[in-house]
């Protein structure tokens, strides 16, 4: 199984899937802090001859901002990356001659799934601690345990998004029909988290996870 989990993450960097991916949650880890810094400067420069009075940014904030976007922007470039990760080969019929050789569906549906996490994972660790450190050098210190706690609970939430859309992916025919569905289902969740936000509920919703960002 080694050489498939290799395989699947060259197979997957030389299609600029994974770079894509890492590269929207660096782009947000450098721009958030950047934007949040530098807001008044912005504002004043387009609002000529309005006098905004705009409070200094905190460090809390600058990092919020970064895993706000992550969690709906970035989640959306995840589900687009992935959503054919077996549906495509399937449909292709590059699924079926791995097969044919020596290899179990298990061995092969296992090597995606931890090919898929170990991007999730390492991806918004990395791309975490840089914004944390970048904020840092603009803005000050946020709190260093609940800025863990908070990446730690955006990629627990990344990766139940990104388990759905390999289940899908796996069960349905094309890939246009696992990221749709995967789509509909995560934009449908957050409408439902409005609805059992404070109450008992809440506590085993998914999206509540989300909430410890804050």
């Amino acid at each position: 199984m080694p050489v498939l989990i290799i395989k699947e993450l060259r197979a997957n960097w030389r299609s600029f899937r994974y770079p894509a991916f890492i590269l929207v949650l660096f782009f947000f880890a450098i721009l958030d802090p950047l934007m949040l810094k530098y807001m008044n400067e912005i504002v004043g420069y387009f609002a000529t001859g309005i006098e905004m009075i705009i409070p200094d940014p905190t460090p809390e904030e600058a990092f919020l901002s970064y895993l706000s976007d992550v969690s709906q922007i970035g989640i959306v470039v995840l589900i687009f990356m992935s959503m054919g990760i077996v549906a495509r080969e399937k449909e292709t019929g590059v699924a079926g001659w791995l097969l044919s050789k020596p290899i179990s569906r298990r061995q092969y549906l296992a090597s995606k799934l931890v090919a898929l996490y170990a991007l999730v994972i390492i991806s918004i660790f990395a791309s975490s601690t840089f914004a944390y450190l970048y904020t840092t050098s603009l803005l000050g210190q946020a709190p260093l345990g609940a800025a863990a706690l908070a990446t730690t609970c955006l990629a627990t939430f990344t990766l139940l998004i990104a388990t759905l859309n390999f289940t899908l992916s796996t069960l349905l025919k094309t890939p246009l029909q696992a990221g749709g569905l995967t789509l509909l289902i995560f934009f449908i969740s957050g409408i439902l988290n409005m609805l059992v936000s404070g109450s008992a509920a809440a506590d085993y919703y998914p999206n509540t996870l989300l909430a410890y960002m804050k």
